[in-house]
């Protein structure tokens, strides 16, 4: 009972530690509202109006139906150039697409002959030049096919119909903004529980402590707690007032579910920020460290590249070390597929685990730290 008071008293304490950094408030407050809107909507890797210019050297009516069917929102206005004016435009990054199409282009295929259609891709802007290439190429072959065989059936015996699950108009801000809003608990939970460790080292306050009567892990369990809550339930505003309720992102899951497993989540990660705490003495020192560390659980946890693209060493690497892997995992569960807790304890597990073995070094390694 002794204890559990000391905790919460040192959980308090740390709660107004952050309460008076006004620094870090600004910070928790921008990174889960407009951090959270600008990375996910304006960042967006969708094709929209994506800039395109055509070299028509055949000047027919079939050439400028084409030129016609490219068209918003898939497409910018396409403008019209010289071979080498798109070429210039290219080179200048004011032409993704260029298409070219060649001389006595509608008179060899009303001959039969054999044609070609070039459209030169900007491959710089991967995302966008691939789909938009791809949409380009349906586009042409849809306007093609209803100019040379006007009303004809389609000769496929088979009609392939998609039907997109959980995401019906594939709008990228759906997956974006949730998956900023795993990425900034896992910054600020490093940061924050870091910083209150060296806050109390350049304050000398950590001597202060030392001379109460509390033990190595209460002192730890008071900071994880005070982190922790503050993080957890600035999420968890973020996720219903800023992605749902702002964005207009619909979460299919439960709240309380996604609530125990950021809970879980966020034991392990800020036992991991103290543990790095541990080994520096200014904020300086520690953000350098930190700074690799967001870096690689960021890029390797599944939220920006899928999982199974990766090398299966590095995959069974991240899913050992990283309990972002698993919070990811679990999060797109929860959130874009309204996954129960039978299909995501496994993942609640092993996060658990994660944290139970992240706490144990910290508290080893505190303990030295404070014996020295």
């Amino acid at each position: 009972m002794r204890s559990l008071r000391n905790i919460l008293w040192l959980t308090g304490k740390e709660l107004r530690a952050i309460r008076t950094d006004r620094v870090m408030l600004v910070l928790i407050a921008y990174v889960f509202t407009l951090a959270v809107w600008l990375v996910s909507d304006a960042a967006s890797t969708e094709v929209d109006h994506l800039a395109t210019a055509i070299v028509d050297e055949d000047r027919s009516p079939l050439s400028a139906r084409l030129s016609d069917a490219i068209r918003p929102p898939l497409f910018a206005a396409p403008v019209p150039m010289t071979a080498g004016q798109a070429a210039a435009a290219q080179r200048a990054g004011e032409a993704i697409l260029v298409l070219t199409i060649p001389p006595d282009f509608e008179r060899d295929l009303h001959a039969g002959r054999a044609t070609t259609l070039q459209i030169l891709v900007d491959a710089t802007a991967v995302a966008q030049a691939g789909n938009g290439a791809s949409f380009l190429r349906q586009t042409l072959l849809q306007e093609l096919s209803a100019a040379l065989t006007p009303g004809a059936a389609s000769a496929d015996p088979v009609t392939v119909v998609f039907r997109n699950a959980f995401n019906p108009n594939l709008t990228s801000s759906w997956f974006s903004a949730v998956m900023q809003l795993m990425n900034n608990v896992t910054i600020l939970m490093l940061i924050l529980s870091g910083a209150s460790m060296i806050r109390e080292r350049e304050h000398g306050t950590i001597e202060h402590v030392l001379v109460m009567p509390v033990r190595p892990h209460e002192i730890v369990a008071a900071k994880i707690l005070a982190s922790g809550a503050v993080i957890l339930l600035a999420s968890l505003f973020s996720l219903v007032v800023v992605v749902e309720g702002a964005m207009g992102v619909p979460v299919a899951g439960s709240l309380w579910l996604y609530a125990g497993g950021a809970a879980i989540y966020v034991v392990a990660v800020a036992s991991l920020g103290l543990l790095l705490a541990s080994f520096t003495r200014t904020m300086g020192q520690f953000g350098l460290l930190v700074i690799p560390v967001i870096v690689l659980m960021i890029l390797l946890s599944g939220g920006m590249t899928p999982l199974e693209s990766m090398p299966d060493w590095l995959q069974g690497t991240m899913r050992t070390i990283s309990p972002a892997t698993h919070f990811v995992i679990f999060a797109q569960a929860v959130l874009y597929r309204g996954a129960g807790l039978s299909l995501v304890w496994p993942e609640m597990a092993v996060m658990a685990g994660m944290a139970a073995v992240a706490v144990t070094i910290v508290l080893a390694r505190f303990r030295k730290v404070l014996a020295g």
